[in-house]
C-alpha cells in the first residue's frame, strides 16, 4: 500500500518539475533525484555568488585606475599632509563579504597627533594599514603628500613604506641579535644615502633623542619593553619619515612605562612629528591632538584635546570610572544571556551591540578578556571560541 502525501509541495520543488519533467515526491517520500538536483543548484548558487562578487571587486578596481589616472593628468596637490577619500575595505571569507571599513573620510595635517581608538573589529587596524601603504583599499583614495598611493605597484609601495612613512608596533618587532644601535641603522643600509659612518652617526642621534644613548651596545633581551619601544620609536624616525604610524604603542607595557613612551612621543610630536595611532588605551587619546572613535568600519566622531592632562588624582579618578564601565559591562553580559537563555552558541559581537557604546569605549579590558573572567569567575559556563561565546 502506497504511502499517503504528506509532504507540502515547495516552489523549488515547482522548479524541479518544471525543469526535469520528474516528481519532487514520489509515494509520499521526497524524490532522491530531487535532493541531488537541490544539492547542485546550491553549489552552483554559491559558485555564481563568488563569480558576483570577483567581478565586482575588479570592476572597482578597474574605477580606482581610471581615477588614479584623471587625477595624475589633473595634477592634484593637497594642502593637507594626508587625504583619505570615501575608503572602503572588503575582505571575501568563503562566500561572505565582510566589509572592514565603510566610507572613511579623515585629514590628518602636518604636526598632527590622531588617535583612533574603537573596539576589537572596529576597522582601526584596518584603517592604519591603508594609511601606511600595508594593504589596498577595495574603493577610495589615499593621498599621501598629494600623490594618490591607492593603487601604486608593490614596487612604488615599498619604496614609499621605506621612504616616508615610519612603523611602531606593538611588540617592537626588534631583530634579537642586533643591538639596539644597529636596529636603528636598519632602514638606512636599505636607503643607501649615508656612509657607514654617517649611518652610525644618525643612528646615535635618534638614540640620543629618545634617551637611549647610553644603551646603544645592548640588544633586546638586555633591554626593558619600555626601553624596545623607544628603540621601535628611534627606528622608526630613521629616514625623516613623513608620518610615523602606532599600531597600540603601549599595547605590551605597564601603565608606568606607556606614559613614559607617550611622553616621548608627545615631544616628538612637539617638535613637529606627525603621528597616527589606533590603541585601546584610553591614555594614548589625553596625549593626542585629535581623537577619532570607529565602530562596525566608520568613524563616529572626533574631540580635541590638548596634550598631557592627567594628574596622579585624575589618573585615580579615570581607573575608577574604567572599573565602574567594567562591572556595568559584566552587569550587561549577564542581562544578555538571561535574556538568552537556551542558547548554545551566541556570536560575540551580538552582545557588545547590546551594551551602550559610552561603556564599550571606556574598558580597561579587552572585551573577550571581561568575558573569560566572568567564565572564570563562575558566572556562567563556558568558554570563547574566535567570534563565538559557546555556553555548556
Amino acid at each position: 500500500m502506497t504511502k499517503s502525501p504528506t509532504i507540502k509541495k515547495t516552489p523549488l520543488m515547482e522548479q524541479y518539475e518544471q525543469e526535469t519533467g520528474k516528481l519532487a515526491i514520489w509515494k509520499g517520500d521526497v524524490s532522491k533525484q530531487f535532493k541531488k538536483w537541490k544539492k547542485k543548484k546550491k553549489q552552483e548558487e554559491i559558485k555564481q555568488q563568488k563569480v558576483e562578487i570577483l567581478t565586482q571587486s575588479k570592476m572597482e578596481k578597474k574605477k580606482m585606475k581610471k581615477e588614479i589616472r584623471e587625477d595624475r593628468r589633473a595634477g592634484k596637490d593637497y594642502e593637507h599632509l594626508i587625504v583619505v577619500e570615501n575608503l572602503h575595505k572588503t575582505y571575501l571569507l568563503g562566500t561572505t563579504a565582510v566589509a572592514a571599513l565603510r566610507g572613511i573620510d579623515l585629514t590628518i595635517d602636518n604636526g598632527d597627533f590622531i588617535d583612533i581608538m574603537g573596539p576589537s573589529g572596529s576597522g582601526k587596524t584596518t584603517l592604519l594599514n591603508l594609511i601606511g601603504g600595508l594593504d589596498t583599499p577595495t574603493r577610495g583614495k589615499i593621498f599621501l603628500e598629494g600623490r594618490n598611493i591607492s593603487m601604486l605597484s608593490d614596487n612604488d609601495l615599498a619604496e614609499i613604506r621605506r621612504e616616508r612613512i615610519g612603523f611602531v608596533f606593538q611588540f617592537y618587532n626588534l631583530l634579537p641579535q642586533m643591538t639596539a644601535m644597529e636596529n636603528v641603522m636598519v632602514p638606512l643600509h636599505f636607503s643607501g644615502k649615508l656612509s657607514r659612518r654617517g649611518k652610525r652617526k644618525k643612528a646615535m642621534d635618534l638614540l640620543r633623542l629618545v634617551g637611549l644613548d647610553e644603551r646603544a651596545h645592548h640588544t633586546p633581551s638586555e633591554l626593558s619593553g619600555g626601553e624596545q619601544q623607544r628603540v621601535a620609536i628611534a627606528r622608526a624616525f630613521a629616514n625623516d619619515p613623513a608620518i610615523c604610524v602606532l599600531d597600540e604603542p603601549t599595547g605590551d607595557l605597564d601603565s608606568k612605562t606607556g606614559v613614559m613612551v607617550l611622553n616621548l612621543i608627545r615631544d616628538l610630536n612637539k617638535r613637529g612629528a606627525t603621528f597616527i595611532a589606533v590603541s585601546h588605551d584610553a591614555a594614548v587619546s589625553e596625549f593626542a591632538t585629535k581623537v577619532f572613535h570607529m565602530r562596525d568600519g566608520k568613524l563616529t566622531h572626533e574631540g580635541k584635546i590638548g596634550g598631557l592632562k592627567e594628574t596622579e588624582i585624575m589618573q585615580l579618578k579615570r581607573r575608577q570610572e574604567t572599573e565602574i564601565n567594567k562591572e556595568k559591562c559584566k552587569s550587561k553580559i549577564i542581562q544578555y544571556l538571561y535574556a538568552n537563555q537556551g542558547k548554545r552558541e551566541i556570536v560575540i559581537s551580538d552582545i557588545k551591540n547590546n551594551i551602550p557604546n559610552s561603556i564599550i569605549m571606556n574598558l580597561p579590558e579587552h572585551f573577550n578578556d571581561i568575558l573569560q573572567e566572568l567564565i572564570e569567575e563562575n558566572n556562567f559556563f563556558g568558554r570563547i571560541e574566535g567570534e563565538l561565546l559557546i555556553l555548556n
